[in-house]
């Protein structure tokens, strides 16, 4: 890695990172929730957001994590409608935000240098979108899994999660996830490039 791409790795992560943080504490906040304003998680500050192994794991694999953001959904209307809407809005808004990354920079940029830094910043949030699907806490998967299963169910996924964890940390180090979903963004990228 030179310099560069690490500078760039740490924009990109920093802005996937705040953008998935904020979005699912202001979803659960606009849900009736308390805690997210209590932690003053509602905020586009990096700060609140940034989990440092998360972040470390994102510029050194492409593949990492932002703070966990404590909700309570006792206070949704619906549980599990407000329970897939905090925990699947995120990563949407992620994803929506790199393929819009990408194709202003298709479209619009030259400059070799700005269009390593949109892509990079495109790629990461895109990542991070399509990585919290896996039910890992403290992946966004995991909560929206636990809606469709039975409360024993849920129990024996919480007993797993530090063995669950650990396979996921060893995939990441080995590659496997960067196999399963780098080809997924290649398959989206390649479809905005035939559009312009």
């Amino acid at each position: 890695m030179n310099v560069t791409f690490i500078l760039y790795s740490i924009i990109a992560a920093v802005i996937a990172i705040t953008i998935h943080g904020f979005v699912k504490a202001l979803i659960s906040s606009s849900l009736g929730d308390p805690l997210p304003k209590r932690d003053k998680r509602v905020t586009l500050n990096p700060i609140a957001h940034i989990e440092p192994i998360g972040l470390v794991f994102m510029v050194a694999f492409g593949f990492g994590w932002s703070k966990p953001v404590e909700t309570a959904t006792i206070y949704y209307k619906d549980r599990q409608k407000g329970t897939l809407l905090t925990y699947t809005i995120p990563s949407v808004a992620c994803l929506l935000f790199g393929i819009v990354v990408y194709t202003v920079m298709t479209a619009f940029v030259h400059s070799f240098e700005v269009r390593q830094l949109l892509l990079t910043i495109a790629l990461f949030n895109m990542r991070l979108a399509l990585f919290n699907v896996i039910p890992v806490y403290p992946l966004d998967g995991a909560k929206v899994l636990s809606v469709f299963r039975s409360p024993n169910q849920v129990i024996t996924m919480a007993n797993s999660q530090t063995f669950m964890q650990l396979i996921l940390v060893i995939a990441i180090f080995l590659g496997f996830v960067g196999r399963i979903i780098n080809p997924i963004i290649s398959v989206i990228f390649a479809f905005i490039m035939q559009i312009f």
